[in-house]
């Protein structure tokens, strides 16, 4: 009787392990039909435990979602607390998108011009595109000895996996 409850167990571990990642495939999927349907209250409550359990992808759709006020609330620092997770694992959309949440403070003026510069940097050296034309737009506006600063943050941030990047 404790062999055959074991093996019935380990079946049902099995099938729960198997299937978790089809639930999560769902979750997103339907995430993703009602964000292009423009019902983001409804990706928000698809998105946001995938964001939860660390889905990066997750992360950066529900700090995007924060910035521009769609489905949840406009909130500047969950936006920027969303972005920083899904940054911190490498998803080069999520370091623009916290780049941009520096670089322009409420109401659009300059907030943290170098810190912007830093995850710009990141994501740029990564290859993203847009990574590369903000740090055109920033480098503007700040010294030599700023940039500087900023790239061997932005080296340091990187080479220590996102861990010594605040």
């Amino acid at each position: 009787m404790i062999k055959r409850l074991g093996c019935i167990v380990s079946v049902l571990a099995l099938g729960l392990t198997l299937n978790a990642p089809l639930a999560h495939a769902g979750k997103w999927e339907d995430g993703l039909k009602a964000f292009a349907r423009k019902e983001y209250a409804a990706a928000a409550k698809f998105f946001r435990p995938l964001a939860e359990k660390g889905n990066a992808v997750a992360q950066y759709r529900i700090a995007l979602m924060h910035k521009m006020g769609l489905g949840v609330s406009k909130d500047r620092k969950l936006a920027q607390k969303w972005s920083r997770l899904a940054a911190k694992q490498g998803n080069t959309d999520a370091q623009v998108l916290l780049g941009s949440l520096y670089y322009k403070g409420e109401g659009g003026e300059s907030d943290d011009i170098a810190r912007a510069y830093m995850w710009y940097d990141i994501a740029a050296t990564q290859g993203n595109a847009d990574a590369k034309k903000e740090l055109a737009t920033v480098s503007n506006e700040l010294t030599p000895q700023q940039i500087a600063e900023a790239r061997a943050k932005a080296q340091k941030c990187a080479s220590s996996s996102y861990k010594q990047c605040d």
